[in-house]
């Protein structure tokens, strides 16, 4: 009679094939999951930067023009965001000229596939000139895309629904 009661190997072995197929299956979904999450950060940090674009032209926020101590831009023609493929930045325009006011650059494995090029927002949004109407961001890792529409008239809005492309 055999007192000691334990695992066999093949049983044990069984148990470890199942644990490590769970593990697998959940490290992949996680890896998917946080994709998801990381492009929809990087679209939603556009459109707030967008927001903001518009924020500052309608209210003509004016910055003090470099070099010259408490002097503004008297000829103040909006706010403006140039959109890369990998990075946007925010822009002060006075006149013709316009100023950096801040750089942001896209997650890795994000970019822009559509809508490159300037968004420009006139001060009272009067006229405002964009040059496309969707911007489609795209995760490569997980071949899923976001898009953000514009309106003539300004309204910015995040579609959350992720598309394959």
């Amino acid at each position: 009679m055999n007192k000691y009661r334990g695992f066999s190997l093949i049983e044990l072995l069984v148990i470890i094939t199942v644990i490590v197929l769970f593990l697998g299956f959940g490290m992949s979904k996680y890896n998917t999951y946080s994709q998801q999450v990381k492009l929809k950060n990087d679209a939603k940090k556009l459109v707030d930067v967008l927001e903001l674009t518009k924020k500052k032209a309608l209210s003509a926020d004016l910055l003090i023009t470099p070099g010259t101590p408490n002097t503004f831009c008297s000829n103040f023609t909006g706010y403006k965001v140039s959109i890369a493929a990998s990075s946007y930045s925010l822009n002060y325009c006075c006149s013709s000229t316009c100023s950096l006011v801040q750089n942001y650059d896209l997650s890795d494995n994000i970019t822009v596939i559509s809508g490159l090029g300037d968004y420009t927002f006139p001060p009272l949004m009067n006229n405002p000139n964009f040059i496309s109407t969707t911007i489609r961001l795209r995760n490569s890792t997980i071949s899923m895309c976001l898009d953000i529409s514009i309106s003539p008239i300004g309204i910015i809005e995040l579609n959350e629904t992720l598309i394959t492309c």
